[in-house]
């Protein structure tokens, strides 16, 4: 699919707030995480709170990477509009849709794992 340099631009706008957004969540999930591990002791409680930590914590290095990733493609994108007098216009073909298909990954499972911690939570509270 082609699209204009100002149009990924955008699209790379949103990967980055929705990036931070999950990031965001994360950290408010981790705090009620933390609640239920110190309200509960026993043996099956904590080897879900272990599996909800390792895989928050693996979320969180996932995006961060994401991050970087999108922000290299945001720079390289400005550089492409600075060398173009009317960039705007100009139609890309964008070969590389790894980073796209990351994006949907990642956001398919962050959406997974907070649908099974909250059903975690609910079986625990």
């Amino acid at each position: 699919m082609k699209e204009s340099i100002a149009q990924q631009h955008i699209i790379c706008e949103d990967w980055n707030r929705e990036l931070r957004f999950f990031k965001d969540d994360i950290a408010i999930l981790r705090k009620r995480l933390d609640e239920v591990a110190a309200k509960n002791t026993s043996m099956d409680i904590m080897k879900e709170v272990e599996h909800f930590e390792n895989k928050f914590k693996i979320l969180d290095i996932h995006m961060d990477e994401l991050l970087h990733d999108v922000q290299m493609k945001m720079d390289n994108l400005n550089s492409q509009a600075a060398a173009q007098v009317k960039y705007i216009n100009v139609k890309m073909n964008d070969a590389e849709m790894r980073l796209d298909d990351l994006m949907h990954t990642t956001s398919k499972d962050f959406q997974e794992t907070k649908n099974n911690y909250y059903k975690f939570l609910s079986k625990v509270m």
